[in-house]
């Protein structure tokens, strides 16, 4: 069995309007976490939704 390397976390960066950004600067605060948390939540959850998500790395 050979040695697969640990899984990393990507990063990325985003821009958002003001106005999206005062929502979920809201939404956060009222689930008592941060914005970028919030954020890497919701991308998170979507991306799974995709068709064809399989979980892989490829």
């Amino acid at each position: 069995m050979q040695n697969e390397p640990p899984s990393m976390t990507k990063r990325l960066t985003i821009s958002v309007e003001d106005d999206v950004y005062a929502i979920l600067e809201k939404w956060a605060d009222q689930e008592v976490r941060t914005v970028a948390n919030l954020a890497a939540a919701i991308v998170t959850l979507e991306a799974r939704k995709r068709p064809g998500f399989d979980g892989s790395n490829t």
